[in-house]
């Protein structure tokens, strides 16, 4: 079964390869250019991410299903995909606010094992000089003083920057995992996009819950066959910021500059694979569309069960009402 599913997403990509090439790459470039804003301000990503960086890839998504059944892609109907993110329908196709909460926790929990670990080495080798510095920084950092903030930076950069040395390679340390956990959370929610693209009318929450219980049953597999084909995302994600965080280290030399260079090394890497990568998610999901199906149906039911049992129907409504419901999957069921 491993290498039947390799196989069949393979040939996918075979049949359109300068389909899923162009709109590969395009959607890599695309991913560097948004995260170059973290040169600017890494904080821009918070609302770069989700209102820019994410539409974007659910529209190479969408584009790619749409190239593979001969539905031509120009400008403006991938404009209307990347439009299309913020409609009802898609919410939650990249569980994106889930996603970011959960790699925050892998972000925070790495800042203090490496800072707990770095804080040893640097007192190692620098002993008073460094220990002094930190302690007057936490002790700024939690003064309500007017002029803390400028302390604050003059003692940054006491000592030929060495808190602020410190400071920068922590935060080299926990991006990496946090990053990866975020690749992987959005990648894996993104299965849902053809389900949803094909149900052409149905409510946000018979979406949700169908989506949901498909997930529930069968997460176990489904991530199985995620890494199976995918694997190689988190590797040159991987690869990209260690080639990075060398390029500022070694030719740049600007270690403020270094948290940027990993962020954006993240995503350098992965215009490479995103060709296969949209094959491989269409393959996936062509395995687990019945499930998808399976799961709307008892969205249904559980609907029309809470329905009955809290209010008093005619057998006419009852029927009336069922057949409203399922109503909103009958195009689903036809394809």
């Amino acid at each position: 079964m491993k290498d039947s599913l390799r196989s069949i997403s393979f040939n996918k990509f075979k049949s359109s390869p300068i389909s899923y090439l162009s709109v590969g790459i395009m959607c890599g470039l695309f991913l560097i250019i948004a995260t170059v804003l973290a040169f600017i301000e890494p904080l821009i990503l918070i609302v770069a991410v989700p209102l820019i960086a994410l539409p974007f890839l659910f529209a190479s998504h969408v584009a790619c299903y749409y190239l593979q059944i001969n539905q031509q892609i120009n400008p403006s109907a991938f404009l209307r995909y990347f439009v299309g993110f913020f409609r009802s329908q898609f919410r939650g196709s990249f569980r994106g606010l889930i996603s970011f909460l959960k790699s925050l926790g892998f972000y925070f929990a790495m800042f203090l094992i490496g800072g707990f670990v770095l804080y040893l080495i640097f007192k190692a080798n620098y002993g008073a000089t460094f220990t002094d510095s930190f302690n007057r920084l936490v002790y700024l950092y939690m003064s309500n003083q007017e002029s803390a903030l400028e302390d604050i930076i003059a003692t940054l950069n006491d000592n030929d920057g060495l808190l602020l040395t410190f400071i920068v390679y922590i935060s080299v340390i926990a991006i990496p995992l946090a990053m990866l956990a975020f690749v992987y959370y959005i990648s894996f929610s993104s299965i849902s996009i053809y389900y949803r693209t094909n149900v052409l009318v149905a409510s946000a929450p018979l979406l949700k819950m169908s989506v949901n219980s498909t997930y529930s049953l069968h997460h176990k597999s489904m991530r199985k066959d995620w890494f199976l084909l995918n694997w190689p995302i988190l590797a040159l994600s991987l690869l990209g910021m260690a080639l990075f965080v060398m390029l500022d280290l070694f030719f740049v030399r600007r270690i403020d500059l270094l948290p940027a260079f990993v962020i954006v090394g993240g995503v350098a890497l992965l215009m490479f694979y995103l060709p296969f990568y949209f094959a491989n998610m269409e393959t996936i999901y062509k395995k687990y569309e019945p499930y998808f199906k399976e799961g709307n149906q008892r969205a249904i039911e559980n609907i029309l069960l809470r329905i009955q049992n809290s209010i008093e129907l005619s057998e006419e409504e009852k029927k009336h009402l069922e057949e409203s419901l399922r109503g909103a999957s009958k195009d689903d069921k036809e394809e």
